[in-house]
């Protein structure tokens, strides 16, 4: 590979990273701002108590299909247990 398609695959690369990046960050926001409306709204409903029992069903089955992020979501489901009044594990 002569230097000038190196350099050319190497700027390509790196603008690869960057848009990957820009899109992980984009996710994130939306995460986090999807996150602030659910507890907005878990926390004035009156059914919580069920909606809890819901959520712990949820997050069993979500950890037998992806093993790999299991222990990613102990923290996430740690914090919606306690907006819909569980105790914290």
């Amino acid at each position: 590979m002569d230097q000038t398609k190196l350099q050319e695959t190497l700027v390509l690369h790196g603008e690869n990273i960057a848009g990957l990046m820009d899109n992980q960050l984009a996710l994130a926001a939306q995460i986090h701002v999807m996150q602030a409306a659910l507890a907005t709204v878990l926390l004035h409903n009156p059914e919580r108590t069920a909606m809890l029992a819901t959520f712990k069903q949820y997050m069993k089955l979500s950890k037998q299909a992806a093993p790999q992020l299991a222990d990613r979501m102990e923290a996430l489901e740690t914090g919606m247990s306690a907006l819909l009044g569980g105790e914290s594990h």
